[in-house]
Parts: structure tokens; C-alpha cells; sequence
């Protein structure tokens, strides 16, 4: 079984056009996303959000994005949204579907459990007018087949052996 791996996003202030972390093997980069392109990545002791270089609200605000790139396939299993409270409304995708979190209404950390959630690159996007949120953490799992996948392929590969020795014959 994989061992999961740990990405605390929390430290120094400062801003980036790429925070580069990595944990358990598993190599993480997140770049900062608006309409109009491409911003900085901000990092606070609360996590990363979103800076535009003008009057700008702590976090990833509406209509801005944090783009989660794995160096390799993850399932990611959870992630800390910081500050997150209601209104605050959040889309992450990925390239096999999306998922609508929603705060809880208490002004807090809080760890969004997630299953099913396989891939490379995720984006969590603010979609409420109020939205300001940080992302404080996640966990991720490295994306390995099953063992009935193996078991499958196994079964598959002995019996293309099978009618080579058929033909051969």
C-alpha cells in the first residue's frame, strides 16, 4: 500500500509565481491563476492564496485559482482550507470530474475529506462573490493500480502466451 504524503503549505511570508514543495516522494508545484492570467503565489503562515498586486484580500478570493500540479498521479485525500468560513465556496477539478466544497460558517481551519479524487493537476477556484479562503494543507496518496488490476493483467499476459504456444505449434 502507498504511504500517504503530507503537504504542509504553511510558513514565511513572502510571494512566488511557483511554490515548490515535496513530501513522501510525491513533488507538488502551485501556481496562482485569474481571468487575466497568471498571478503570484502568496504564502502566509495560514497557507497560500492568490496576490494580484492591487488591493487584494488574503487568500484565493471569487474568480481566482490555485493550480495543484503532483509530479506524478495522486489521489488526493484531503485538503486544509484556512479562514474558510461561510460564504466561502470552492471548486476543485481535475481531469476526471469537479466537486463543490462549502464552509461550514465558524471562521476556522477545517480538513475537507475527499475520495475519488485521482489525478496530476487540480484546480481549486473561488466561486463566491465572498469567498477568502488559504490553502493551509493536503494529503495525497501516489494513484497505484490494485492488486485484481494486476491479478487482470497477470490473467491477460498468460493467455497471450497461451495461443503463441498454440500457433507455434
Amino acid at each position: 500500500m502507498a504511504q500517504a504524503a503530507d503537504f504542509n503549505l504553511t510558513g514565511s511570508s513572502g510571494t512566488t509565481s511557483t511554490a515548490t514543495f515535496s513530501s513522501g516522494g510525491i513533488g507538488l508545484n502551485v501556481t496562482a491563476w485569474t481571468s487575466d492570467g497568471q498571478e503570484s503565489v502568496t504564502f502566509s503562515s495560514g497557507g497560500l492564496g492568490v496576490s494580484t498586486g492591487f488591493f487584494d484580500a488574503p487568500g484565493v478570493g471569487n474568480n481566482e485559482s490555485l493550480r495543484l500540479t503532483f509530479s506524478q498521479a495522486v489521489n488526493l485525500t484531503s485538503l486544509r482550507l484556512a479562514e474558510w468560513d461561510f460564504p466561502d465556496d470552492v471548486t476543485l477539478s481535475w481531469a476526471g470530474g469537479s466537486r463543490t466544497l462549502v464552509g461550514d460558517g465558524i471562521i476556522s481551519t477545517d480538513t475537507e475529506n475527499l475520495s475519488g479524487v485521482v489525478g496530476q493537476v487540480f484546480t481549486l477556484k473561488g466561486t463566491s462573490t465572498l469567498t477568502t479562503f488559504r490553502l493551509n494543507g493536503l494529503t495525497a496518496v501516489a494513484a497505484v493500480p490494485e492488486p485484481s488490476t494486476y491479478a487482470l493483467m497477470g490473467l491477460g499476459l498468460v493467455g497471450i502466451a497461451a495461443v503463441r504456444r498454440r500457433r507455434a505449434r
